[in-house]
């Protein structure tokens, strides 16, 4: 049965290409189609980038400030990637086409960019947890951030549908399995309050990580509300710092990314807006 359309309930976008002038770039993926970024630089420079896959019911701007925070915070650079569906990206929404972007543009950055992959941060929140263990255990980038992971979205679902609604979805996502394959840093946050994705299941990728890991359970956290500093930022960066991992460039030539002058402006099908919202008990999966 195809759940693609209650999986990837996108919202009607909450920006155009002209609502952050200057932070929008578009990654050219083939033929007369770019991927839409949110790129948010840090003013003083920083050695790494974090590439950020939102939650299954928002889009890159509805990010943008956790995103700023973390910019701020961490000191670093920051890249969300939009979903097919969802905000100003055409296309339709699925595990596979979200995995090939990312990859996509997890390629882009190393290939084009110059980025090493080691100096790559990547932070999945709710269902974008997918996509980035995706990446961590096939990439081996720098560092692997979860927040409100799952161990398989079939697991979520039983967990929100009962236990016969998992057996009419595809499998798909299944961090459970890709965990033993992260060898990188691997920092996890999960609200005990969480009742859409329970905290257990942040636990079991825990204990599956091949890397140094860390794994935190803030009391009062659900899976939308949580803060900033205290579930986030703060032990984020006691672990980097725990891990020997310095965000602070070696040289101000290595402190920003070479993004071509030519992805802030948008090609002429970045104007077809998506506009679609679906409805469905899936759009309570993430904030």
């Amino acid at each position: 049965m195809e759940l693609n359309s209650i999986l990837f309930p996108a919202p009607s976008s909450s920006y155009d290409e002209d609502t952050f002038p200057g932070d929008m770039i578009w990654i050219p993926r083939a033929e007369k189609v770019s991927i839409p970024c949110l790129y948010l630089t840090c003013p003083r420079g920083s050695s790494k980038v974090l590439l950020y896959f939102h939650g299954n019911a928002e889009d890159v701007g509805l990010a943008y400030e956790l995103m700023d925070h973390l910019r701020s915070t961490l000191m670093i650079h920051v890249l969300a990637i939009e979903y097919p569906g969802y905000g100003i990206y055409t296309g339709k929404p699925s595990a596979e086409a979200i995995t090939q972007d990312a990859d996509y543009v997890f390629k882009y950055l190393v290939e084009e960019v110059g980025v090493s992959p080691r100096d790559i941060f990547l932070f999945g929140r709710s269902i974008g947890s997918g996509p980035a263990t995706w990446l961590a255990a096939n990439r081996n980038p720098g560092v692997l951030l979860l927040m409100s992971a799952y161990t398989s979205i079939g697991a979520v679902v039983k967990n929100v549908a009962g236990s016969f609604a998992r057996f009419l979805v595809k499998e798909r996502f299944r961090n459970i399995d890709l965990m033993p394959q992260v060898t990188c840093p691997c920092f996890l946050v999960h609200g005990q309050q969480d009742s859409l994705i329970p905290y257990e299941d942040s636990q079991q990728l825990a204990d599956k990580c091949s890397g140094p890991c860390s794994l935190i359970l803030p009391k009062d956290m659900d899976h939308n509300e949580f803060d900033f500093f205290d579930d986030l930022s703060l032990p984020f960066s006691a672990f980097l710092l725990q891990c020997g991992i310095s965000v602070f460039p070696e040289s101000m030539h290595a402190a920003f990314l070479n993004i071509p002058a030519n992805l802030f402006t948008a090609p002429p099908l970045g104007k077809n807006q998506n506009k679609g919202r679906v409805n469905s008990l899936f759009r309570m999966f993430s904030k």
